[in-house]
């Protein structure tokens, strides 16, 4: 059955919250029944208010929509209060009229239509598509060398720049004549012979 947005629940009268109550409870198949104390031979019947409530909070808890969608409406807590839930309803009918759905707010698909576009429309603040696309393992990769080597450069230690020159040094001679032919060689070593030759006399 269709219905009105509904009120605030802290706006009701004593019996528009019966009957709110027991609108919730024939949502949530909850029998009222089951609450009602006979005394003095079955004559009197009273209800357990309190176990009613609960348990009709403990249904409102257990609510996937209702739990749901208060993450994405504002000033719905989702704390399974009377209070709570009767705005969450309002919101809802409101969400379900600005959807361009012209019938009443009343079926379980009025109230999945919607819980799934409040999570649509939060996905999209999310990520596009291309976000997606960027988060691939891959190009993590790539961003992380390309910041690697935009950030720093490397620095040859002076150990390092040392041996490279003693080995550009070592192959400059080696490349400029063959071995026996170098006359600063062949000299340094006729030097060193004489004087081998004197320390032996």
């Amino acid at each position: 059955m269709g219905r009105d947005k509904p009120k605030k629940y802290n706006k009701m009268g004593y019996f528009q919250k019966q009957a709110y109550h027991d609108e919730q409870a024939k949502k949530y198949n909850i029998n009222k029944d089951d609450f009602t104390n006979s005394t003095g031979g079955d004559r009197y019947e009273s209800l357990d208010e309190g176990a009613y409530q609960k348990a009709i909070k403990n249904a409102m808890r257990n609510d996937f929509d209702y739990r749901t969608s208060a993450q994405h409406m504002d000033g719905v807590k989702g704390k399974a209060n009377f209070n709570d839930f009767a705005k969450y309803e309002r919101e809802a009918v409101k969400l379900h009229k600005q959807a361009g759905n012209e019938g009443d707010y009343s079926s379980n698909k009025d109230i999945t239509g919607v819980t799934n576009n409040l999570v649509k429309d939060y996905q999209k603040t999310l990520a596009t598509q291309s976000d997606l696309d960027n988060m691939s393992v891959d190009n993590q990769i790539a961003d992380a060398q390309a910041s690697t080597d935009s950030s720093s450069s490397y620095q040859e230690s002076d150990r390092l720049k040392q041996a490279k020159e003693r080995v550009q040094s070592f192959r400059g001679a080696s490349d400029a004549s063959p071995a026996g032919n170098n006359d600063e060689q062949r000299n340094q070593a006729a030097s060193g012979f004489a004087k081998y030759k004197l320390n032996l006399a």
